[in-house]
């Protein structure tokens, strides 16, 4: 997902809200130093709207 993103720009994947009346979120690459990860961002604030997401 990572490379997706990086590849394609971070309006290439978004994450809906589980209740569809919200807003959902767009993913981004994130970077700790480290390693890269993914990371929700919706109304100009970081979420974490994928670790509410089920298991399936």
């Amino acid at each position: 997902m990572v490379a997706f993103i990086e590849k394609n720009g971070n309006t290439s994947v978004w994450c809906p809200d589980r209740n569809p009346a919200l807003q959902g979120a767009w993913v981004h690459v994130q970077n700790n130093g480290y390693t890269k990860y993914v990371q929700t961002f919706a109304d100009g604030r970081t979420t974490d709207n994928l670790l509410s997401l089920p298991e399936k």
